[in-house]
């Protein structure tokens, strides 16, 4: 049997070499493929704040009241913790980015908003832990939209039957 000349081991090899090393290299972690975790803000801190438009939503019959004017503020999770160390100028400018970073999806938040509101009826939410529920509710709509990670609360800026 005749051995293999240095021609042939190198045409040979040559391709698996150059695969292994791609594969390699693909594999490897880049410094940007692990964000940064940005912290809960602190007592008396908090993240920038999308507030929404008032809206009026009708409500599911069976009650005393056909509609409720919802207001809504939702908390959003900063791009950075020195976020929470900015004051003045710097605070609304980086508020006021963060904000617009988020523009292109109010209309389906407020979607969310109204399909949450009109799956229910004025007695439920007048009920003792109404508010809460549909805060609940509304909550993990709003996550769906942005991401759980991006949303850190929403607050209740009006909430009225009529």
């Amino acid at each position: 049997m005749k051995k293999p000349g240095r021609r042939t081991v190198i045409i040979l090899g040559l391709p698996a070499v150059l695969s292994i090393g791609a594969a390699a290299y693909l594999m490897m972690p880049t410094a940007s493929a692990v964000p940064i975790a940005v912290p809960d803000p602190g007592q008396g801190q908090h993240g920038p704040m999308l507030a929404l438009e008032e809206r009026v939503v009708n409500l599911q019959p069976g009650g005393s009241y056909r509609y409720a004017k919802v207001g809504l503020t939702v908390e959003l999770r900063p791009a950075s913790a020195d976020f929470y160390t900015l004051g003045g100028e710097a605070r609304a400018a980086a508020e006021k980015l963060a904000v617009a970073d988020e523009a292109s999806a109010i209309p389906l938040i407020l979607d969310a908003l109204g399909r949450a509101v009109s799956a229910h009826g004025s007695a439920e939410l007048v009920a003792v832990d109404g508010r809460a529920t549909l805060k609940g509710e509304l909550l993990r709509a709003i996550r769906g939209v942005l991401g759980d990670d991006e949303v850190l609360n929403i607050y209740f800026t009006d909430l009225v039957m009529q």
